[in-house]
């Protein structure tokens, strides 16, 4: 009873623990797949208007918006396409004119909006066919439409700088958005307009509410402020009142009677939101129940500061290891009574023998080899007996044949000593020479011969070092690759050495932009380059991917089969993600590898990002 007791106690203790760590694992693995889809998902609409921004800096958009132009609007309905988590892309002018791409559902139907002087500033809506091309008009909305009297053009330009502006309702009940906004200059450095994208937040919330992390348990995003972002309870962060605009829920006013007293208890243990600067983690009561909470920061560099909370109540995981501990203890408590039956029995019958054999044992010990041991009723007793008994003979025989083969045995260990030691002289003289022609053959089978960077074998090595490195230390791993453009015509117009050239220029270009230690750039495979990034965000990986360009740009290789540049281009395919037990290195590769097609589809000499 004593053993079952203890055992069943320990059984309780070990459950506790296990709860903890069963908490910690799941609201960690938890917190990083919200902290990739926040990172992903709030990284296009600053990538969108950094695209356009660069489309009006070399030329290619042009604001002169109080006229249509087919190509610009293809422009923004092809990065519409790419980046499919927006609902507006907007362009607003200087002149008052604007034109916008509008996702008004959540299939690719897009819509051109667009208000000028030719249509009296009424906002205008086209529907357009599957090349981005307008077709018939849908509607026409008043009174006149001024982009710069938006919160979003007057905020970007006041700020002078790429922003996000507050959440904000839809017109649309149910529907919340965000928008980021950046100021558009010319060459001279006047300002010539704003670039908006909006996306809805009801997908974050999506994510939130498909992705549950307990039966019970609840997640829901913050601003600094204590206003709701959103919740896996699909609570709206906005509340209507009649006669009134709709005005942002405090989390304190939660619906959610779970999420409004963990929020409580946020705030009176930290007295204030803005006091978390760092993830915490910690446990209350609600109801009379214990509940696992995780606070999590998240921000961008451009405005965002949100707080993550995870919650995850203690009987969520708790019922199945009591059942296991109630288990447990009948388990101990009938294998202790059956074992102290079945020990009784047999040491009634045990006892006798085995004393017989353990006083010729000391007799042997002592060295009398003359005992013998007489035979048990219990077979396998009995045959012990006898082995004992043959053991004993053989002993006193071997005790004189080990005597003569220890002398002859020392003999022959003096004589192959002195061999080995020549041995070991001779290998001695022989290891420097070995271990430096291993070093040279190591360093050549790295080594791309036609590059001379890191070859497809290393690149592979490192990829596996590097993603269980970042997956220990929790960091993100980002990855790059790189395809020539058209390089077949290339090297079917200027001949293959010139084709070799080419590459070897290329990878140099690449090499002379990646200078960290821990970077590596190799040649993947043909005309294909990777570069590896440890420890780099998405957003550090799109700058070093500009610069690769930009060092490609600059090397002015002629490529008059180029069907995007009179000179040799490359595209791009950029991932990232932090490594976890859920994910494979060949997932970094894949995503690559599809943002890198994405790439190719949109037209080459450009990037992707997935």
């Amino acid at each position: 009873m004593l053993v079952a007791g203890l055992v069943g106690y320990l059984s309780y203790r070990n459950s506790q623990h296990a709860v903890e760590d069963l908490t910690d694992r799941l609201t960690n693995d938890f917190s990083q797949r919200i902290q990739q889809k926040l990172t992903s998902y709030l990284v296009t609409p600053l990538l969108a208007n950094q695209l356009n921004s660069d489309a009006v800096l070399r030329g290619d958009l042009k604001l002169n918006l109080e006229r249509a132009d087919d190509r610009r609007e293809q422009y923004l309905w092809q990065n519409m396409q790419l980046f499919n988590n927006l609902t507006w892309i907007s362009l607003g002018a200087e002149t008052g004119d604007a034109l916008g791409i509008w996702r008004p559902g959540d299939d690719n139907n897009l819509q051109i909006s667009m208000s000028n002087r030719a249509n009296h500033y009424y906002g205008t809506y086209y529907a357009t066919n599957k090349r981005g091309m307008r077709t018939n008009q849908l509607k026409v909305e008043r009174p006149a439409f001024d982009p710069r009297t938006r919160p979003w053009y007057k905020e970007a330009v006041a700020a002078k700088k790429a922003i996000w502006t507050s959440i904000y309702a839809g017109f649309t009940p149910g529907t919340v958005f965000i928008a980021a906004a950046q100021p558009l200059y010319d060459r001279t450095g006047k300002l010539i307009g704003v670039s908006g994208t909006d996306m809805s937040l009801l997908d974050i919330q999506k994510f939130l509410v498909q992705n549950q992390i307990s039966p019970s348990g609840q997640v829901f995003l913050i601003d600094r402020s204590g206003l709701l972002v959103a919740s896996s309870s699909q609570e709206s962060p906005f509340r209507h009142f009649a006669g009134e605009s709709p005005q942002r829920v405090k989390v304190l006013d939660s619906q959610t009677p779970l999420i409004q007293a963990t929020a409580q208890f946020i705030q009176q243990k930290f007295t204030s939101f803005a006091n978390i600067q760092q993830q915490q983690k910690f446990d209350f009561k609600f109801k009379g129940k214990q509940q696992f909470v995780q606070v999590i920061p998240f921000s961008d560099g451009h405005g965002l500061d949100w707080l993550t909370v995870i919650i995850v109540p203690e009987s969520d995981v708790m019922a199945r290891i009591h059942e296991g501990t109630r288990t447990t203890i009948l388990l101990c408590f009938g294998a202790v009574m059956a074992a102290i039956a079945l020990n009784i029995l047999l040491s009634r019958r045990l006892v006798k023998p085995i004393r017989e054999l353990s006083y010729a044992s000391q007799q042997i010990s002592r060295g009398n080899f003359t005992e013998r041991i007489p035979t048990s009723r219990i077979r396998e007793l009995s045959n012990l007996a006898h082995s004992f008994n043959q053991m004993n003979q053989e002993i006193q025989q071997s005790r004189q044949q080990l005597e003569a083969y220890s002398r002859s045995l020392e003999e022959k260990v003096s004589e192959r000593t002195q061999e080995l030691q020549a041995e070991i002289q001779q290998r001695v003289n022989t290891e420097a020479a070995l271990q430096s022609a291993n070093q040279e053959l190591e360093r050549l089978a790295y080594l791309d011969g036609l590059t001379q960077i890191a070859n497809r074998r290393r690149f592979d090595e490192r990829l596996n070092q590097e993603w269980c490195r970042m997956q220990r230390e929790q960091l993100p791993l980002s990855l790059i690759l790189c395809d020539v453009d058209y390089f077949k015509q290339y090297n079917d117009t200027y001949g293959h050495q010139a084709g070799d050239d080419c590459l070897r220029y290329v990878a140099q270009a690449i090499t002379s932009v990646t200078r960290r230690a821990a970077d590596l750039s190799a040649r993947y495979g043909g005309e294909e380059f990777v570069v590896l990034l440890p420890n780099t965000i998405l957003g550090e990986a799109l700058e070093v991917t500009k610069n690769i360009q930009t060092a490609i740009a600059r090397l002015k290789l002629p490529h008059s089969k180029s069907q995007v540049s009179q000179y040799v281009t490359a595209s791009f395919g950029v991932t990232s993600l932090i490594p976890s037990t859920a994910l494979t290195p060949a997932q970094l590769l894949l995503n690559a590898d599809q943002a890198l097609y994405q790439a190719k589809m949109a037209g080459r000499d450009r990037l992707a990002i997935r």
